[in-house]
């Protein structure tokens, strides 16, 4: 018997789940249809910047309860989407075969800044265009439902 199509269950993947996965993660909890379980994970998880958490606070998402989290913390059996971010899927062996995967480009300002994890900027440039493709996400979700 197939799932009932608002049944999902999101992964945002990237290295460390530290930035971006954890944006994504927390976005998406706000924005997320019902039914659907977010989560986030790292291939080998970091520790979240406090540039992150600020710009989040901006615009009104506490990320106070969040931490890094790696694959073993994660159900992949269950997961029909995952958001990777910089290719992270690719270092992944244990996605089945039914998982929808979609990689989304890392920010070309956060790329430019890497190791400058206390940019605020660039994580406010991230957030944003995070913020933008998690919204586009859901709204195909509920254009598909029929």
């Amino acid at each position: 018997m197939r799932r009932a199509i608002h049944d999902r269950n999101v992964l945002f993947l990237c290295d460390d789940n530290a930035m971006l996965s954890q944006m994504a993660e927390a976005t998406a909890k706000h924005l997320a249809p019902p039914k659907t379980r977010i989560l986030s994970a790292g291939i080998k998880p970091g520790v979240i910047p406090e540039a992150v958490i600020k710009a989040m606070n901006e615009i009104g998402i506490a990320m106070t309860n969040h931490k890094c989290k790696g694959l073993a913390e994660v159900p992949m059996d269950e997961i029909d989407l995952v958001v990777s971010f910089g290719g992270a899927h690719k270092q992944c062996a244990h996605l089945p075969g039914r998982t929808k995967i979609e990689s989304w480009p890392v920010s070309d300002k956060l790329a430019n800044r890497a190791g400058q994890a206390d940019d605020l900027d660039a994580m406010r440039g991230a957030r944003d265009d995070i913020e933008k493709r998690v919204f586009a996400l859901f709204m195909d979700y509920w254009r598909n439902i029929s």
